[in-house]
C-alpha cells in the first residue's frame, strides 16, 4: 500500500507540474498574442521585443502632420515600429526610446529659409512617447507655431533638437521640467523669431552638456550669464546673434571649467566678456566674430580690443580654434600673434578687421594651422614670407584684400595640402610660379586683380583637382595653355581682363563641367566652332550658365551647336569681329536664356516675324547688326525684357507706336 501510494503521490507531482507548464504556456501566449489590455507586450528570454502599440499609434498621429515630399516615412509600416526609420526603442520594455524626424533632404540647414519646405504640425500624440530620450524636430518647417509646451511632458528627454524648425514666440519655460537633458539645441531660424523672458529654468537643468541658443533674443534676459554660469557641465555653449544684454561689472567667479567650446558672435560689448574668458583654460574653440560696437560707455567697454585678446590668447593654450573676423581689430598683426600660446591652434580666422604691419615670419611656427584667413585688412603689407615645410597640415589660406607686393615666393610649393588660396585684391607682381604645380589638391585658386605678368604655365594643367580658377584683372600676356583642356573638374574659368592672345584651345571643347567662362577684354582671335561643337557633344550635357567672350578678336560665324548648350543663361559675344547669320537654330534649345548681346559685330539676325523663342530674356543687345526694315514682332514676347540696345541698326517706321505694344516699358 506505501508503495502504491507513494507512485500516486509521483504521478500527481508530476500531473500538477505539466498542469502548470501549460497554464504558464497559456499565459505567455496570451501575453505574446493580445498584449496586457489588448496594447502592450512582455519581453521573454529568446524573444525579441517590439514596439508597442499604444505607441505605434501615436508615432502614426505624429506622421499624418509631418511634411513629406516622397519616401520619408516609407518604412513607416507594419507592426514593428522599432525598425522604422527615425525610430529606436529600448530592447528590454520595448517603448519608443528615439525619434528622429529631422528633415533629410538637404546638406544646408539654411535652405529651408531660402526655399521654403511644406508645412508640417507637432502632433499632439507626442506626448503619448511617454519614455523618450531622445527627440529631434531639426529643419522641419513648423509655419510660425509656437515651440509646443507638451515637450516638458516628455521627462526622460536626454536630447532634444528644435533648431531651424521655424517656430516662433516665447521658448516656453517649462523645458526647465527636462532635468535629465544634456543636449539642448533651440537654434532660432531668423533673427528674434524665438525669445525669452528669461533663463531661471536652465537653472533646473544641472547636467547640460550642449547648449546652442543662437539667434534667440535674449535682449531680456538680463540674468544670462549668472544662469548660464551656474551648470558647470557645460561643454558647449553656442549664444551667436542673441542680443545679449550689457552684464556690468563685477562679473560672477568663472565656474564654467568643463567648456570646450563657446560662440558669443555677432553679439555687441565682448571686450569684458573675452577677458573673462579668459580664464576658460580648457577652451578649445573660440568664435567671436562680428562684435563690433559703435557704443562705448563710460567705463571705455564695447568692441573688442587688441589688449583684450592679447590677455585671452595669453591664457588660452589650448585653443584649435579662434575666430575673431569682423571686429574693427586695430592694430600690429604681430600683436596678436606674438600672444598665441597654443601650439595646437589649427583655425584663425580674423579677416575683415583693421591689422596692419607686415605678416611676420613667425605666423609659420604655428605649424599645426590648417586654416588661416586675415583677408581684407587692407593694411596689411609687405611680402608674403617664405613658407617652411612643416606647413602641410594647411588646407585653406586667404591674403585677399590687403597691400601686400611682391612675388608669389617659390616656397609656395611647400602647401602640398592646400585645397584653397586666395592672394586676390593684393599688389602681387612677378609671374605664376612653376612651382604651383606642386599643389595637387587644390580645389580653388585666387589670384584676380593683382599686377601678375608672364603667361600662364602650362603645368597649371596638372591641377586635376582644380574646381575654380580666377586670374581677372591682372597683366598676364600669352595665350591659353592647351593643357588647360585637361582641368574636367573646373566649373568656374575667369582669366578676363588680361592681355591673353592667341586662339582658344580646342581641348576647351571637353571641360563639361564648367558653368562659368569669361575670356572677356583680351585680344583672343580665331574662331568659335570648335569650343561650342565640344561643349554640345559632353555626354553629359555641358552646366555652362554663363559666356563671356565679349571685346576680344574673335572671328568667323557664330555656330548653330550654340543651340545645344541648353543650360546657358547669360551670352555675351559684343565688340568682336563675327560674321554670318543668326537663325532660330543659334537659339533652338535655350530655354533658360535671361540674356544675350552681339552687338558690334558683322551680323544677320533673320529670325522670322512670326518666331516663338523658346526664351524669356531681360536684356537683348544687337546694337550694329543687321536686323531689316522694322523691329521684329517675336521681340513683343519677350514680357521680362527691361534693356534693349538696339543703337545702329537702321530701323524704319514709327516706334514709338512699336513699343508702345510692350506690356511693360523698356
Amino acid at each position: 500500500m506505501a508503495a502504491a501510494g507513494s507512485g500516486s503521490f509521483q504521478c500527481g507531482r508530476l500531473a500538477s507540474k505539466r498542469l502548470m507548464m501549460l497554464v504558464a504556456l497559456l499565459l505567455v501566449s496570451c501575453c505574446l498574442g493580445q498584449g496586457f489590455g489588448d496594447e502592450d507586450h512582455v519581453e521573454v528570454e529568446g524573444i525579441s521585443s517590439s514596439c508597442m502599440e499604444s505607441e505605434r499609434r501615436a508615432l502614426l498621429a505624429i506622421k499624418s502632420d509631418m511634411y513629406d515630399p516622397g519616401d520619408r516615412f516609407s518604412s513607416w509600416t507594419g507592426k514593428d515600429c522599432c525598425g522604422w526609420r527615425g525610430v529606436a526603442c529600448d530592447n528590454t520594455t520595448g517603448h519608443v526610446t528615439k525619434l528622429d524626424l529631422r528633415y533629410p533632404y538637404t546638406d544646408d540647414i539654411w535652405d529651408t529659409f531660402w526655399k521654403p519646405i511644406g508645412i508640417s504640425k507637432v502632433n499632439p500624440s507626442l506626448q503619448e512617447l511617454k519614455h523618450l530620450e531622445y527627440l529631434d524636430l531639426s529643419v522641419n518647417n513648423f509655419f510660425h507655431a509656437p515651440v509646443p509646451k507638451m515637450i516638458a511632458s516628455l521627462v526622460h528627454l536626454e536630447y532634444l533638437n528644435l533648431s531651424h524648425a521655424m517656430f516662433d514666440g516665447l521658448i516656453p519655460p517649462q523645458l526647465g521640467n527636462l532635468s535629465n537633458l544634456h543636449y539642448l539645441d533651440l537654434q532660432g531660424w531668423y533673427d528674434g523669431q524665438l525669445h525669452v523672458d528669461d533663463l531661471d529654468w536652465l537653472s533646473r537643468i544641472p547636467y547640460l552638456k550642449y547648449l546652442d541658443m543662437s539667434y534667440v533674443n535674449l535682449s531680456r534676459a538680463t540674468n544670462w550669464l549668472s544662469e548660464i554660469n551656474s551648470i558647470p557641465t557645460l561643454e558647449l555653449l553656442r549664444l551667436s546673434a542673441a542680443d545679449l544684454p550689457y552684464v556690468p561689472s563685477p562679473l560672477p567667479t568663472f565656474n564654467l571649467t568643463a567648456i570646450l567650446t563657446l560662440d558669443l558672435s555677432s553679439n555687441l560689448n565682448m571686450s569684458t566678456m573675452l577677458r573673462w574668458f579668459s580664464n576658460a583654460t580648457s577652451l578649445e574653440y573660440l568664435l567671436l566674430f562680428g562684435t563690433t560696437s559703435q557704443f562705448i560707455d563710460s567705463a571705455g567697454t564695447g568692441s573688442l580690443t587688441i589688449e583684450s585678446v592679447q590677455i585671452a590668447l595669453g591664457a588660452l593654450s589650448n585653443l584649435k580654434e579662434l575666430d575673431l573676423s569682423d571686429n574693427s581689430l586695430k592694430g600690429e598683426i604681430l600683436e596678436i600673434l606674438n600672444n598665441v600660446r597654443s601650439r595646437d591652434l589649427k583655425h584663425l580666422d580674423l579677416n575683415s578687421n583693421y591689422l596692419s604691419g607686415d605678416i611676420p615670419q613667425t605666423l609659420w611656427s604655428l605649424g599645426n594651422l590648417e586654416y588661416l584667413d586675415l583677408s581684407w585688412n587692407f593694411n596689411v603689407t609687405g611680402h608674403i614670407p617664405a613658407l617652411p615645410g612643416n606647413l602641410t597640415s594647411l588646407r585653406y589660406l586667404s591674403l585677399k584684400g590687403n597691400s601686400i607686393t611682391g612675388e608669389i615666393p617659390s616656397s609656395i610649393g611647400n602647401l602640398t595640402n592646400l585645397v584653397f588660396l586666395d592672394l586676390s585684391s593684393n599688389n602681387i607682381v612677378g609671374s605664376i610660379p612653376e612651382i604651383i604645380g606642386a599643389l595637387i589638391h587644390i580645389q580653388v585658386l585666387y589670384l584676380n586683380h593683382n599686377y601678375i605678368s608672364g603667361q600662364i604655365p602650362a603645368i597649371i594643367g596638372d591641377l586635376q583637382n582644380l574646381r575654380k580658377l580666377i586670374l581677372e584683372d591682372n597683366l598676364i600676356t600669352g595665350q591659353i595653355p592647351d593643357t588647360i583642356g585637361g582641368l574636367h573638374n573646373l566649373t568656374d574659368l575667369d582669366i578676363s581682363n588680361n592681355n591673353l592672345s592667341g586662339q582658344i584651345p580646342r581641348t576647351m571643347g571637353g571641360l563639361c563641367n564648367l558653368t562659368l567662362l569669361d575670356l572677356s577684354q583680351n585680344s583672343i582671335g580665331g574662331e568659335l566652332t570648335s569650343l561650342f561643337d565640344g561643349l554640345s557633344a559632353c555626354a553629359q550635357r555641358t552646366s555652362l550658365l554663363s559666356i563671356h567672350m565679349d571685346r576680344n578678336r574673335l572671328s568667323g560665324t557664330i555656330p548653330s551647336s550654340i543651340g545645344r548648350v541648353s543650360q546657358l543663361q547669360y551670352l555675351y559675344l559684343s565688340s568682336n569681329s563675327l560674321v554670318g547669320n543668326i537663325t532660330e537654330a543659334h537659339f533652338s534649345n535655350l530655354t533658360n536664356l535671361l540674356g544675350f548681346t552681339i552687338s558690334f559685330n558683322s551680323l544677320n539676325v533673320i529670325l522670322p516675324n512670326d518666331w516663338h523663342p523658346p526664351f524669356n530674356v531681360e536684356f537683348i543687345g544687337m546694337s550694329f547688326c543687321h536686323l531689316g526694315a522694322e523691329l521684329p514682332d517675336w521681340l513683343q514676347t519677350q514680357t521680362q525684357l527691361t534693356n534693349l540696345y538696339l543703337c545702329g541698326v537702321g530701323l524704319s517706321g514709327n516706334l514709338l507706336i512699336w513699343f508702345s505694344n510692350f506690356s511693360r516699358g523698356l
